[in-house]
C-alpha cells in the first residue's frame, strides 16, 4: 500500500489532480473577489469550475441576486484578465454559512415560563388557566 505522500507525489494520481483543482479554485477566488464590488466580495466564494462554468456560492439570497445582476459586467472584466480562464456561464448558488450566529437568550427561565403559559392556554381550549 502506498503512503499518503507517495499518492500526492504521483502526478497522474487522483489526489494530485484534486490538489491541483483546489489550488486553481483558490486562485480563481482571489481573482474574482478582486473584480467584485466591496460588499459582494465579502459574501461570495468560488465553489467550482467545470469546463467553462464557474460556480459561486453566496451567504444569502440577497447577495446572490446582487451578484447575478453584476455577472455581465464581471464577465467583461474577467475577459481582460489574462490569469482568468474563459468563462461562458456563471452559476450563483446560495449556501448559508455553516456556523450561523445564533441569538442568545438573556433569560432562559422567562422563555420557558412563557412557553409553558402558551402551552397551558392551548390545552385548555384557549382559555386562561
Amino acid at each position: 500500500m502506498k503512503s499518503f505522500s507517495q499518492l500526492m507525489a504521483t502526478p497522474s494520481g487522483v489526489l494530485s489532480r484534486l490538489k491541483q483543482h483546489s489550488q486553481t479554485l483558490k486562485q480563481l477566488d482571489k481573482i474574482c473577489k478582486a473584480h467584485m464590488p466591496v460588499p459582494l466580495n465579502q459574501h461570495c466564494h468560488v465553489a467550482n469550475l467545470r469546463e467553462k462554468t464557474l460556480v459561486i456560492h453566496t451567504d444569502s439570497s440577497l447577495i446572490a441576486t446582487r451578484l447575478r445582476l453584476q455577472v455581465p459586467d464581471l464577465k467583461q472584466r474577467w475577459q481582460g484578465d489574462s490569469a482568468m480562464p474563459t468563462i461562458d456561464t456563471v452559476l450563483v448558488r446560495v449556501r448559508p454559512p455553516e456556523n450561523p450566529i445564533k441569538p442568545q437568550c438573556q433569560n432562559t427561565a422567562q422563555v420557558c415560563s412563557t412557553q409553558s403559559t402558551v402551552d397551558n392556554g392551548l390545552e385548555n381550549g384557549g382559555t386562561k388557566p
